[in-house]
């Protein structure tokens, strides 16, 4: 009778060891799925914005040096820069479709609706990196879980980093 009591005992702590490590790897995976629909539309976005700077380079210089910036961090996995170089492409970006407005003129580098393309990929960017942000937190989360924490740790469940600064836990 206490070897089936310890055979049963085994069984259930082999499930729910095997349940919780199922829980570790969902979450693992929806971070993993955030960062490559972030990583494809960043570079949808800067493939568009680099093919408009090889066909009129010179009122693209600064949105051109932003995003071989931002894709020297991208290979990096410098996250802090990468949310620097995104702020500064939109930035520039923004100045120049100011500056064409202001001049009232139809810029020649615009195919079709290039700032209508670039701007829906800008927010899908910036819906993704929501998605992410919330992904990695909910992923942090489990980690730092009593007893999530330790099995993450011995199952080598790696660490994720948010992307920009990190959200106020203060209120």
């Amino acid at each position: 009778m206490e070897v089936l009591a310890v055979i049963l005992t085994l069984v259930v702590l082999s499930l729910v060891g095997f349940r919780l490590h199922t829980h570790l790897a969902i979450h693992e995976r929806r971070v993993v799925s955030a960062w490559n629909r972030l990583d494809t539309l960043l570079t949808q976005r800067n493939g568009l914005l680099h093919m408009m700077g090889l066909a009129d380079p010179d009122p693209l210089v600064d949105v051109q040096t932003a995003l071989r910036a931002q894709e020297a961090a991208r290979r990096r996995g410098d996250l802090p820069a990468l949310a620097r170089t995104e702020r500064s492409i939109r930035a520039t970006w923004d100045t120049y479709l100011y500056e064409l407005s202001e001049e009232k003129e139809s810029a020649p580098v615009f195919s079709g609706r290039t700032p209508e393309r670039v701007a829906a990929l800008d927010q899908a960017i910036t819906d993704a990196l929501a998605r992410y942000n919330a992904a990695v937190a909910d992923f942090s989360a489990l980690r730092r879980h009593w007893a999530l924490g330790p099995l993450a740790r011995l199952a080598g469940y790696q660490t994720f980093d948010p992307i920009g600064p990190p959200p106020d836990t203060s209120a």
